[in-house]
């Protein structure tokens, strides 16, 4: 929710504010200016700044555009896409420039071969990342950028909207202004649609889909403990290119109930079934994915609900828990309970990501997976914990997994994972299940998360 309370001055009450209004039109103070006017002079100059930015500058519309929604991408910024996605329509950006600049985890058009942007917008998108990204851009960015300018006043411009809009972005994230801390940017070329779903009496699910047609194939994504569906932002906008897509927050996680009593892979499983069923969504579907604790209710998923889909990728999980789990859940559920989820977020970031990585303490982004954990429940987490203690998927998979698809992926960072996965590759393949196994280099725990690129690379070409 916001960090500060909005402003609102009544019209011709207040100068600054009657000044802001001129520049809005009808529709009036926005959020983001009624947080500004809680320091009126700052509002002032950002009023005045904005406005020469946006509308006193020679760039064409739809480069500036271009430029502001991939500084909102880049950052995480959904109240900036939203308002300024219907202005880079309106400037002429179609829908596929759009997943193009939404999109983080595919390789940038070049303007040599830009489609489907132009080679201006190409060379505009590719400064934009790289400003956004590492502050000091390449000169041969900066040079391929200049071929398409008319004079330094345009580089000027160009650079000033990028340092512009990545301010603004950092206010709208740091302050939560519009209260989209934790709503995703959207996904272009997709109808998205947010469902809470019954599972059991008190029990929902949230749920979140992105459709792109009737026809596109199916993808459900199962989130780890103490995490929530926001994990797979990253790697959502490539895959929405093809495929629709179902998210949820696990029990006891994110926007979903705490369930009244202890988890387990079964009950975990099976919510899935029901999720699939209340939607009307049509079996089989193409693939379930899942992670750590995801990935084992997706094995548990086979078992219980083999007709439902067609392929299954598990990352970073095992089908057995080892007897020591047990113990070393239950002591985590104590510290959880007696001191909250901050000490067990500091232990446990650490633990599924590799040193030097931005997920963790100093890294650039060590805030988006330390605040998933620190955002569950301290009940929600002890209830989906249980469901890994003491569990066995092994029996009698491989005859559930028969005419499917399967791919267990491990990050190469994640302990003894990538040998225990590998274990059961081989293990299912002399039962006759048609599995591959993957190693994500350099990845940890969440390989979807630090190894994006290169799981979806893997995964495309699984999927296809």
């Amino acid at each position: 929710m916001p960090r500060i309370p909005y402003q609102n001055p009544a019209a011709g009450t207040h100068a600054i504010g009657d000044a802001i209004r001129v520049r809005r039109g009808a529709r009036g103070l926005t959020p983001l200016d009624q947080t500004l006017l809680n320091a009126p002079e700052i509002a002032n100059g950002w009023n005045t700044l904005l406005g020469a930015v946006r509308t006193k500058n020679s760039l064409p519309d739809d480069v500036r555009e271009l430029m502001i929604l991939r500084v909102a991408a880049r950052n995480s910024a959904t109240f900036e896409w939203i308002h300024h996605a219907h202005v880079g329509e309106d400037a002429g950006l179609t829908a596929p420039q759009l997943t193009i600049i939404r999109d983080l985890h595919t390789p940038l058009p070049t303007p040599a071969a830009p489609a489907p942007l132009s080679a201006f917008q190409a060379a505009a998108l590719r400064f934009a990342d790289a400003s956004t990204f590492s502050v000091n851009v390449p000169q041969a960015r900066i040079d391929e950028l200049k071929t398409y300018l008319q004079n330094d006043q345009q580089l000027l411009e160009a650079t000033a909207v990028v340092a512009t809009y990545n301010m603004v972005s950092r206010l709208l994230v740091t302050l939560d202004v519009g209260d989209m801390g934790d709503v995703s940017v959207p996904l272009p070329e997709t109808t998205q649609e947010e469902h809470d779903v019954e599972v059991e009496e008190g029990v929902k699910i949230n749920v979140r889909v992105a459709k792109r047609s009737d026809s596109a194939p199916w993808l459900v994504f199962v989130n780890s403990l103490m995490t929530n569906q926001k994990m797979w932002d990253g790697v959502l906008p490539r895959l929405s290119k093809k495929y629709n897509l179902i998210t949820f927050d696990q029990r006891g996680h994110g926007k979903s109930s705490v369930p009244p009593k202890p988890c387990t892979l079964p009950i975990l499983a099976s919510d899935i079934a029901k999720i699939l069923s209340a939607l009307s969504i049509a079996t089989p579907i193409h693939a379930v994915i899942g992670v750590s604790q995801g990935g084992a209710t997706t094995l548990a998923f086979a078992h219980g609900h083999p007709d439902l889909f067609s392929r299954l990728i598990a990352c970073d999980t095992q089908a057995t828990s080892p007897a020591a789990n047990a113990k070393a859940w239950d002591e985590r559920i104590a510290l959880a309970r007696a001191q909250g989820m901050t000490p067990l977020a500091d232990v446990t970031v650490p633990r599924w990501f590799p040193a030097g990585s931005e997920f963790i303490a100093g890294g650039r982004r060590e805030a988006f997976v330390h605040d998933m954990v620190t955002g569950t429940e301290v009940e929600g987490f002890a209830a989906g914990a249980a469901a890994l203690q003491g569990y066995d998927v092994l029996p009698g998979l491989a005859e559930k997994l028969q005419g499917k698809k399967v791919l267990l992926v491990a990050g190469e960072r994640d302990g003894a994972l990538p040998g225990v996965l590998k274990g059961l590759k081989e293990t299912l393949e002399k039962d006759g299940v048609d599995v591959g196994f993957e190693v994500i280099p350099g990845a940890g725990h969440l390989p979807m998360i630090d190894g994006a690129q290169v799981w979806l690379d893997i995964v495309e070409k699984f999927l296809e």
